[in-house]
């Protein structure tokens, strides 16, 4: 009986520290949106920047009145249709899709926004685009009218139709003119596809879309791919935005995704963190890994050196996913605020990032607009739902869910190919999500090596980040997501060192640039000349101006030395000087 009451009290004990937990947290990042309130007073701050006033609607959006004044300042800093990076500003695409996001989010109508950003695709993303056609067997087919035969080794014969020609050695077809429609057909059963790649490169992505026809029955071919820019080049980060944006609002994205995803390698894309769109806006698990990897010491993402934007993005992507990841990335965002609660930058983001509201919906604004699963629906990953699977009219907190009607299908860990590791055991390739497990391994389960703790070693310490006096020592493990950090080694030794050789090499620059001046320093200390009398010779030869060095010997006059005469040399005075003075004059000459 005792033991029951010990476990009744230890389980109470457990679900109030839950619970505890949970309203500590809430409490936490409740006291950061009062202080957004409080910052964005009557006015939604009173900004200029249209970025900054489309993420303080987003998160603002739960209370009508401040929500009111956000869109009323929006509405104001409209230019037409679209809007500038700041008030009055020329119209710009990035900014239109964040606020045609915001704007949606909140219920109001954004047709003519989506119809002006429609209205800036471009076609030509600067992709080379290929034909593939496969039959089982050797097949004739005819594009366009023009006749060809796919042999049994796949290869292609006959000549080339307009705006195709023949490349990857013969076995497919690169599309010259990506404006054609190419209308095929065989006298057998056949399949075609589209293979894309980047200009310079040679990663080859296949497109999703497959088609096959019986014999004589035919197929119609085109690319349809496109990018947002402005004046007919492409733009990466609006492209981003736009498209999120557009399939918020339930348009099919499928063109765009083609030069988004092979784009998002080019080393100038990786500032706007592609992975995390790409992620919302497909649910591939390739984006997923991608984008969990690139979190740094577990903490946050800082891919453009602005970590509170970047990690905004990524959560954005990762809204409603109990990862490690992201209650990490939380953690590490509430303990750098400032004393006001709020963070030097981006408080809006942020927040609507990591803890977002439901927004109000007004009768007039968004009549007939409903939360998705109050309804019975389901709140999904944009690219989780089908398009024929979306619900028009109903609302999800997160910006990157829409409402399906179906809730999608997720394959388990063993479905997708995956393994799921012991404790004492780690992945060596990426994990995703599964049904059954939030970190399915696609790769190997291999033991854990046993690592040191990093305080275990004298001078070591776990801290959130090293200062420019430590270095990270990776080999050693911390708590809690911290980093080990130690001193950096002395360095005074070397310094000495170093300022030693600098005199070094300063001396001989300038016994270089002064060579001659020492060679007459070095002849008047060896002819030791004394007043009134010339050098007295102790056996050696006599070394001077005009002179051959003491070593230098001459042929078939070499002598022992005990039959070397003993010479003696007295110039006088005047002839010395003489000598000096004309050596300093060609010194002075040679100086100029």
């Amino acid at each position: 009986m005792n033991q029951k009451r010990v476990l009744s009290v230890f389980f109470i004990f457990v679900m109030l520290f839950l619970v505890c937990s949970v309203f500590a947290e809430e409490s936490l990042f409740d006291a950061s949106y009062t202080c957004l309130e409080e910052q964005l007073g009557n006015n939604c701050g009173g900004t200029k920047n249209v970025e900054q006033a489309a993420f303080n609607l987003l998160a603002i959006g739960y209370d009508s009145g401040l929500q009111s004044d956000c869109r009323s300042l929006l509405n104001g800093m409209k230019n037409g249709n679209c809007w500038g990076d700041t008030d009055g500003g020329v119209c710009k695409i990035k900014p239109t899709a964040q606020v045609t996001l915001a704007l949606n989010h909140v219920g109001e109508d954004v047709d003519n926004n989506v119809n002006w950003l429609l209205d800036k695709r471009i076609k030509d993303t600067g992709l080379v685009w290929y034909l593939e056609i496969d039959a089982n067997n050797q097949t004739k087919c005819e594009i366009n009218g023009k006749d060809i035969t796919i042999q049994e080794d796949k290869k292609i014969v006959g000549a080339d139709p307009s705006g195709l020609k023949k490349a990857y050695n013969g076995y497919w077809f690169e599309i010259t003119d990506i404006n054609k429609n190419f209308t095929i057909s065989c006298d057998m059963d056949f399949i075609t596809t589209l293979l894309y790649k980047k200009p310079v490169g040679d990663v080859y992505y296949v497109s999703s879309e497959t088609q096959s026809a019986s014999a004589y029955d035919s197929v119609v071919e085109t690319v349809n791919a496109y990018c947002f820019g402005e004046s007919s080049k492409c733009n990466y980060e609006a492209s981003l935005w736009a498209v999120f944006a557009l399939a918020k609002i339930e348009e099919d994205i499928s063109s765009y995704i083609p030069y988004l995803s092979a784009m998002s390698d080019e080393s100038s894309n990786k500032n706007y963190l592609p992975d995390a769109f790409l992620y919302t806006l497909t649910g591939a698990d390739d984006y997923y890994s991608r984008l969990v990897n690139e979190q740094k010491q577990n903490k946050y993402w800082d891919e453009s050196n602005n970590k509170l934007y970047d990690t905004s993005v990524a959560l954005l992507a990762l809204q409603g996913l109990s990862i490690d990841e992201a209650e990490n990335a939380k953690e590490y965002l509430l303990d750098i605020r400032e004393s006001s609660n709020c963070w030097s930058s981006h408080t809006s983001l942020i927040l609507y990032s990591g803890w977002p509201k439901n927004p109000y919906i007004s009768s007039g604004g968004g009549e007939g607009i409903q939360e998705c699963q109050s309804y019975g629906y389901f709140c999904t990953s944009i690219g989780e739902c089908n398009l024929a699977n979306r619900v028009d009219n109903f609302i999800c907190t997160s910006l990157s869910d829409v409402c399906c009607e179906i809730e999608p299908y997720e394959e388990s860990c063993s479905e997708k190919g995956g393994l799921i590791c012991a404790g004492d055991e780690e992945c060596s390739g990426s994990e995703v999500i599964a049904s059954d497990v939030m970190d399915c391994c696609l790769g190997d389960c291999e033991e854990i090596e046993e690592e040191s703790y990093c305080t275990d070693v004298e001078g070591y310490v776990c801290q959130n980040s090293c200062s420019d006096e430590q270095e990270e020592k990776s080999f050693y493990y911390c708590d809690f997501g911290d980093v080990c950090c130690a001193d950096k080694p002395k360095s005074g030794r070397s310094w000495w060192i170093i300022i030693l050789l600098i005199v070094l090499i300063i001396l001989v620059i300038l016994a270089i640039i002064f060579r001659n001046q020492l060679k007459i320093w070095m002849f008047r200390g060896k002819s030791k000349f004394k007043s009134g009398s010339g050098p007295q010779s102790t056996g050696g030869r006599p070394f001077g101006p005009g002179m051959p060095p003491a070593n230098f010997r001459r042929p078939e006059q070499v002598m022992t030395r005990r039959h070397i005469p003993q010479r003696r040399i007295n110039p006088r005075r005047e002839e010395r000087d003489k000598d000096f003075e004309d050596t300093m004059k060609k010194l002075r000459e040679i100086s100029k």
